[in-house]
């Protein structure tokens, strides 16, 4: 396998130690099971332990032969010193024994020197297949490693792109290479395979394909597919030319430098090649001027929320392409959003549910919820060509928020209850980002010393708390009713886009001790939810209190569920009849005939009207030949 291919090297040293990766997750059964099964093969994996030391064996056998010529010729002169009488041999015996020893010296040089001739010839022919297995080799381990290169980047010649990790320890260290024509770039596909295969989160089959033009030499980098491409931090769509030193981004997590030796002059001309936090910082800048949208002051991003934004870029990414792959009706977006009471800025995600409504998720609930995506994602990949679909309940489907929102802010200021004296309000109700999601109808209404709110008349003109001076209240108490009577909301797009609205509010919204005062629960999907809200308060005045009470402002928020497709439609949920099914055509059919209705009613009382201007036209007559 590819695994065994790439870790030979680590299986001759007398000891193979492997860490195994595993997931307590149910759906990540089957990949823990058979990554259990991998390691307890290599558990049974014994090694014989060898001296690696490589031999001439054409020096070896020389030395053979040479070891083997001084021992017989050792044993020649013993002969030669035991039996010589003046230098001659005498006994017959001896010398025939000596010859015969001659003999075996010279046949044994002639089988060596026969052997060793043999042996070179072998070697000489055996090397052509030692080059085609090394060859063979290469292509394993090019295709082990999809389109890498075993060369190092300083030595490698050809266009190329290396990788860049937040640790330097790891950046740079896969080279891809480009040959001349075209190179395509994506997921694993038996059908169409890439040359050079990533398969991270983000990353499409046919993900995108880099040509490379020898005669003119240019590199140009094509998208094929929704998938993500960037390069120096901006998204592109289109037939795009690299020069040297330009980062690129593909899927999520795949940061490359692109560089082109022997061009270095028509690259950006960086006196210092640009690492990853280089890319991610210019990721992170281009993420804010569309996330900002044009707010004053955008250009002051800090660096640590320029660093959330481009996390925030990759993650969105990443969430929009799991909702496209599973076909859920959703888009992510990154949007700067600034507290109006802290005027503190972070980063949020607007999350649209098919264009009918958008909402405000908070980073952290992003977090969380893309997490289950991920985890549904991974679980779809196990199902590719099943025809399956993961499937979640509603309450822990992470495509579907039924929690309440938070649809906007009004801010009523409290200068009248310093005077003590009624305050009726039809407050713009502000969202996230300043836009008006309607009005809200309340009314602070001050009540005398029993605790009875006004009118009062000319006999009970004493009980009437108006004050000139608002320092005639300090160290006293005053109570007041906070009216609330309803919400008129914005109906410019013709869909309620709220259901199960309701009011809570704060006599002083910077007190995390005060609790929330809030209204009943209207559950229809309806521009105009009714509350018929009456609280009273009692409060003491101090100098801080009467300080709120001159200059400072009560924050009423609007809450509310985002309404389905099927809310408005009649003898739904909505309107508290049950039901189900529906959609669009089904309530603007709904609001047709109410339409057609209320038309109808309009003309009838045209008719009572007309009818009453003509009798009050008799009387006048009448009434005229009377008086004359």
């Amino acid at each position: 396998s590819k695994l065994t291919l790439l870790l030979q090297a680590s299986m001759t040293g007398g000891k193979v130690i492997m860490i195994a990766a595993l997931s307590p997750a149910s759906i990540n059964y089957s990949e823990t099971l058979s990554t259990l099964r991998f390691a307890d093969r290599i558990k049974q994996i014994k090694i014989k332990s060898t001296m690696n030391v490589s031999t001439d064996p054409v020096a070896e056998m020389k030395k053979a032969m040479e070891e083997l010529r001084a021992k017989m010729q050792a044993e020649i002169d013993s002969l030669k010193a035991a039996g010589a009488t003046g230098g001659v041999i005498t006994d017959p015996a001896k010398k025939a024994e000596l010859l015969a020893l001659l003999e075996e010296k010279r046949e044994t040089e002639k089988r060596i020197q026969e052997d060793m001739a043999k042996r070179i010839k072998e070697l000489e022919q055996g090397s052509g297949d030692r080059e085609r297995e090394r060859e063979q080799i290469d292509k394993m381990q090019a295709g082990a490693f999809a389109g890498l290169s075993v060369k190092k980047a300083s030595e490698e010649k050809r266009p190329h792109f290396v990788n860049l990790h937040d640790d330097a320890r790891l950046a740079e260290t896969l080279v891809y290479p480009f040959d001349p024509g075209v190179t395509l770039i994506g997921r694993m596909n038996k059908e169409n395979p890439p040359k050079i295969e990533f398969n991270g989160m983000g990353i499409t089959k046919d993900h995108c394909e880099v040509e490379f033009d020898a005669e003119g030499m240019k590199v140009y980098l094509t998208p094929r597919s929704t998938g993500r491409c960037l390069v120096n931090g901006k998204k592109i769509s289109a037939r795009t030319e690299l020069r040297h030193q330009n980062r690129v981004w593909l899927g999520n997590n795949y940061a490359l430098r692109f560089c082109f030796p022997g061009q270095e002059a028509q690259g950006e001309g960086r006196p210092e090649p640009p690492d990853y936090f280089f890319a991610e910082a210019e990721v992170a800048e281009n993420a804010g001027k569309s996330a900002s949208s044009g707010k004053p002051g955008s250009a002051l991003l800090t660096d640590e929320l320029r660093h959330k934004l481009a996390e925030a870029e990759r993650k969105i990414d990443q969430a929009n392409i799991i909702a496209s792959d599973l076909e859920q009706e959703v888009i992510f977006a990154p949007k700067i959003y600034e507290n109006r009471a802290t005027k503190e800025t972070d980063v949020v995600v607007a999350v649209n549910f098919g264009g009918f409504s958008t909402l405000i998720w908070p980073w952290a609930k992003f977090n969380v919820r893309l997490a289950e995506m991920v985890s549904m994602w991974t679980e779809w990949q196990g199902m590719e060509g099943t025809g399956n679909k993961p499937h979640r309940e509603e309450d822990v489907n992470p495509f579907i928020d039924k929690e309440p929102q938070l649809i906007g802010e009004a801010d009523v200021w409290l200068n009248a209850l310093a005077n003590m004296v009624e305050f009726v309000a039809d407050t713009a109700i502000l969202s996230h980002f300043g836009q008006v999601e309607g009005k809200l109808k309340l009314e602070l209404q001050p009540c005398d010393k029993n605790g009875k709110p006004g009118p009062w008349d000319d006999a009970e003109e004493d009980l009437d708390p108006f004050v000139d001076d608002p320092q005639e209240l300090l160290d006293k108490d005053i109570t007041f009713e906070v009216r609330v009577h309803g919400v008129l909301l914005d109906v410019s797009g013709g869909v309620c886009r709220y259901k199960k609205t309701f009011v809570r509010y704060k006599f002083n919204s910077g007190d995390d001790q005060e609790q929330w005062s809030q209204t009943r629960e209207d559950p229809n999907a309806t521009f105009n939810p009714k509350y018929k809200f009456t609280q009273q308060h009692r409060v003491h005045v101090t100098s801080d209190v009467l300080r709120h009470i001159s200059s400072g402002k009560m924050t009423f928020q609007l809450w509310g569920t985002v309404s389905t497709q099927d809310d408005s439609r009649p003898g739904t949920a909505s309107d508290g009849k049950g039901g189900g099914g529906g959609g669009i055509a089904a309530r603007l059919e709904a609001k047709r005939k109410e339409v057609e209705k209320l038309e109808a009613q309009l003309q009838q009382k045209e008719k009572v009207l007309q009818q009453k201007e003509l009798q009050i036209a008799e009387k006048k007559k009448l009434l005229a030949q009377l008086s004359g």
